[in-house]
């Protein structure tokens, strides 16, 4: 297998189609194909499917597509690694943040970031685990700021820093019907949002209801964005749950309130996660400095919005 082959089977899987593919490459539709056809030749098995629609990738073409994308990732690494010996950084840095971190730090840490390596274009992605998790696995993702994933703590994918322990709360809009309610046995016929989680399919967000006893809401609806949870909150009847820092930046900016429940919901752990096993390059390295440098700088103390989210956070470095 060769490298430009991948790339190939990479952009089919992102174009949908060979011309979609060829014009991302800057390449014609005849040499994607032949790229493909080599490439099967080479696995001895069919990786593309064409139809009227497009083209999909077989059961085959998906496992070598999760492949290839690690091998063109740490080619890219590779030659960004080389040009930074050089004295010549460059390329792309692609980095996820959960959003009260981004609402808080992630500014101040990037005006250091670019200030220091001016020639890395940043990526900057919603900090959402089912966002990060499955683009850290595919290594087109480099540093996820966010929350670690339930159970994450026994495998050996990631490594993780940890930054900040907070709490969270049930959030719903100011005038809710239930705004008051003291038990989660109020809320299990409303409409919960909440973040899925591709390591449990969503399973993680019922547990709390089993801890108390409490079956499972009737109706949960699994987010992806906070601009999306944000509309949905202030315009409907909908619930959902933030970790403290959120709910202090939101509540008043969205008309959001916390509902006062008698149950203790889990902490939630924001750090830096990163994929085991690879060496952090010459511009990850500077992106956690900088955010570490930031967060450890008491500066952000004047800020009034900064303060009050970090009136409920434990800072852990």
């Amino acid at each position: 297998m060769k490298i430009h082959q991948l790339r190939v089977l990479i952009a089919i899987a992102d174009a949908g189609s060979v011309r979609g593919a060829a014009r991302a490459l800057a390449s014609s539709p005849a040499a994607v194909t032949q790229n493909i056809q080599q490439l099967e030749e080479t696995v001895h098995m069919q990786l593309v499917v064409r139809t009227s629609s497009g083209v999909t990738l077989t059961a085959c073409g998906q496992t070598l597509l999760a492949h290839a994308r690690l091998v063109a990732a740490q080619m890219t690494r590779a030659h960004q690694a080389m040009d930074a010996m050089r004295g010549e950084p460059s390329g792309r840095l692609s980095i996820a943040v959960t959003a009260w971190v981004a609402l808080t730090f992630l500014p101040e840490a990037v005006e250091r970031f670019r200030a220091r390596m001016p020639a890395i274009q940043l990526e900057l992605f919603e900090g959402l685990l089912a966002i990060a998790t499955p683009r850290l696995r595919d290594g087109s993702l480099d540093i996820y700021v966010g929350r670690q994933a339930p159970g994450a703590t026994t495998t050996c994918d990631f490594n993780y820093q940890p930054l900040f322990a907070t709490s969270r709360a049930i959030v719903a809009r100011r005038g809710h019907p239930r705004a008051e309610a003291r038990s989660l046995a109020d809320l299990l016929d409303d409409d919960w949002l909440v973040a899925l989680d591709p390591e449990t399919e969503g399973q993680a967000s019922y547990q709390m209801f089993a801890r108390y006893g409490l079956p499972v809401p009737r109706s949960i609806h699994f987010l992806h964005s906070l601009t999306v949870a944000l509309a949905l909150l202030k315009r409907t009847d909908m619930v959902s749950i933030f970790p403290w820092p959120l709910v202090e930046l939101c509540a008043a900016r969205d008309g959001l309130c916390a509902i006062p429940l008698r149950e203790e919901l889990d902490d939630s752990t924001v750090g830096i996660i990163m994929r085991t096993g690879e060496p952090a390059d010459a511009a990850a390295r500077c992106f956690i400095e900088c955010l570490l440098e930031t967060i450890r700088d008491e500066s952000w103390d004047r800020s009034p919005d900064i303060r009050r989210a970090m009136q409920s956070v434990e800072v852990l470095v």
